[in-house]
């Protein structure tokens, strides 16, 4: 199989740690990794509320890519971008829309064939051969204290995401594997609210500070995502809001940390506590 990242347009721009830990992941599988630079934006939120075959255009067009260059499996690092790429797929199975989207496409030289599959990089880490052999990989043990926001849309609808409601603990199983202690958080697997805070302000503000306050009562080290929105929420909008809340990580820099990469390869100084983060995994306790 032949396999490629979509990485989406914010963790590009702002976030890629999470790539480069996410490849570093891959890597030590020895997958076939085939890095296609001509994507765009998914188009969600924005795109998707002004203009719905637009939308399914530019998902299409991305797809199409994938197919061209013989991809059998595009790995998402997105929550947003797993949800567009799956329902694309989905509605492209009516003719009537596919004739349309495919005009357009052919008018650039690209034809969709829907045969691409799309798995978040969780989903597919949690394939059974596939993680087995991350296991086999993991050298270090860390002895972390950790709450977790779950991307939501990674697993809603259930009629597109096709993970079942007992199956959502993706990412947790990732991170035991990793040794390290998973402390309950009330919004565990709920919206982190980015959406409604970069569009209702007024709405969204009083929602993610109540996150904010549950994930201080915690008692955790570390506050781990999957997700390049919830980053957003959980590392850059804090000192904007001028609240200060634990220091947050991508689920793959814990990964990266169990498989033996440093701290400069997982992108950590990209972080913006990365020196708070640093400080605490000098004093953590870490089993090899």
């Amino acid at each position: 199989m032949k396999f490629t990242i979509f990485s989406g347009c914010l963790v590009q721009t702002r976030f890629p740690e999470y790539e480069k830990s996410a490849t570093l992941v891959l890597q030590s599988l020895h997958l076939p990794i085939e890095f296609i630079n001509n994507f765009s934006c998914c188009g969600s939120q924005i795109v998707e509320s002004i203009d719905a075959e637009l939308l399914l255009l530019l998902a299409a067009r991305n797809l199409a890519l994938a197919e061209q260059k013989g991809i059998d499996l595009i790995i998402t690092l997105c929550g947003s971008c797993t949800y567009i790429l799956k329902k694309t797929k989905m509605e492209l199975q009516n003719k009537n829309k596919l004739v349309k989207i495919q005009k357009s496409l052919h008018n650039n030289k690209l034809d969709f064939k829907n045969t691409v599959k799309i798995k978040h990089l969780a989903e597919f880490l949690n394939e059974p051969e596939i993680f087995q052999k991350l296991k086999s990989k993991l050298k270090n043990k860390l002895k972390l204290k950790v709450a977790l926001q779950n991307p939501c849309m990674l697993y809603r609808p259930e009629r597109i995401s096709q993970i079942p409601k007992d199956e959502e603990l993706l990412i947790l199983n990732l991170l035991k594997e990793c040794g390290v202690e998973i402390v309950p958080y009330e919004f565990q697997d709920r919206c982190c609210e980015g959406t409604m805070l970069a569009f209702k302000k007024e709405v969204g503000v009083p929602l993610v500070k109540n996150r904010y306050e549950a994930v201080n009562k915690c008692n955790a080290d570390l506050f781990v995502v999957g997700c390049p929105n919830c980053q957003l929420v959980y590392n850059i909008f804090p000192s904007a809001l001028d609240y200060e809340i634990i220091p947050s990580i991508f689920f793959t820099q814990i990964l990266g940390l169990a498989l033996g990469y440093s701290s400069n390869e997982i992108g950590l100084n990209r972080n913006i506590d990365n020196t708070k983060i640093r400080t605490l995994l000098e004093s953590t306790d870490i089993d090899q």
